[in-house]
């Protein structure tokens, strides 16, 4: 703690104040390279990495993709039992003329 001189003190009417003296040795986290780095670049540096991660996982996939031919998922038995039902609900409304939309071949 370091102790305010009573001159200053009176003349600024601040009352007896103590400040808590800075460290005077940097506890600053390091970089590979041994320089200091401030909390901003910490923050930037973990912020970096998750992106690092997330951009190698996005590589693995796409290698994945690319090694199998598959660009999107197979159609399952299913899909077309969904769309069934859904055209078969569509046709029971008189009002959208399903059958005349689609020529007949619904």
């Amino acid at each position: 703690m370091v102790e305010i001189p009573p001159l200053f003190l009176s003349k600024y009417r601040l009352g007896k104040l103590s400040f808590i003296k800075m460290a005077t040795r940097g506890t600053a986290a390091r970089s590979a390279s041994g320089a200091s780095m401030s909390q901003y670049d910490v923050e930037v540096e973990k912020r970096l990495k998750v992106l690092e991660a997330e951009n190698a996982w996005l590589k693995q996939k796409l290698e994945e993709h690319v090694s199998t031919g598959r660009t999107a998922p197979s159609p399952s038995a299913d899909l077309s039992e969904k769309v069934e039902l859904l055209i078969t609900v569509l046709k029971m409304n008189p009002g959208l003329n399903i059958e005349k939309l689609s020529k007949g071949k619904l």
